[in-house]
């Protein structure tokens, strides 16, 4: 049987998408956006359990944004393995704007139950942005642009190369979103969660969606494992 690779002249470069663990404004519902918040506790943890995960993924580069919370969860991940870590502000997460640092009742209260509101939640206008922050389309043009230049360094390579990146919930959702050929009116109905590992396959450009917010790694079965790893590395 013909494999997608046989059809295709260049070498895969494998994307491994990551959002990055829990921020303190994910644990008190509050839109972040460019806002540089922390990682909590639990979001330390849950960048501990993928960096067991993929302790035998070979990745080649690692990407993220340059904001605290994807910084700080990519180094939990790949710093110990000597990896490189580009930050870059082109993948950041959607700018808020107004919103930043409230949460939506809060949003409603302060601003209104006004078409901003609407149009970036449910009934979805791409081109509609945030007061003082982006659109969808601005978020996509921002994103899609540099994730092009990034694939683009490696598009005649001798091997196959892995690259990840490490961002945000609304970053990840329009890579998928453009790689599924969805439209941005849906790419919210796209869940991610807190160090959920999405995988894409690149050939000639086309995307092959492999993986879409896998948290495997946070469920109990891999307590044992990870548990016997911090052991051996106390030894």
């Amino acid at each position: 049987m013909t494999t997608k690779k046989e059809y295709y002249s260049y070498m895969t470069t494998k994307l491994l998408l990551i959002r990055h663990g829990e921020s303190d404004g994910n644990a008190q519902r509050k839109f972040s956006g460019f806002q540089d918040v922390d990682l909590t506790e639990k979001g330390i943890w849950q960048a501990k359990r993928l960096a067991y995960r993929l302790k035998d993924v070979l990745v080649d580069i690692v990407y993220c944004s340059d904001l605290k919370r994807a910084r700080h969860t990519a180094e939990i991940i790949f710093k110990a393995r000597g990896i490189d870590i580009i930050s870059n502000p082109k993948f950041r997460e959607i700018n808020f704007g107004a919103w930043e640092g409230y949460t939506f009742e809060e949003i409603k209260e302060k601003f209104g139950y006004g078409d901003e509101f609407n149009h970036l939640m449910e009934n979805i206008k791409p081109e509609a942005a945030i007061p003082q922050g982006e659109s969808l389309v601005n978020l996509n043009d921002r994103v899609i642009a540099e994730l092009n230049n990034v694939l683009k360094k490696y598009e005649k390579t001798d091997k196959d190369k892995t690259i990840a990146l490490v961002c945000h919930g609304g970053t990840i959702r329009v890579i998928l979103s453009n790689a599924l050929n969805i439209g941005l009116k849906n790419m919210w109905n796209i869940e991610q969660y807190s160090t959920a590992l999405s995988i894409i396959n690149y050939y000639d450009y086309k995307a092959f969606v492999a993986l879409i917010n896998d948290t495997s790694h946070l469920e109990d079965w891999w307590e044992s494992g990870l548990k016997i790893n911090t052991e051996k590395r106390d030894e």
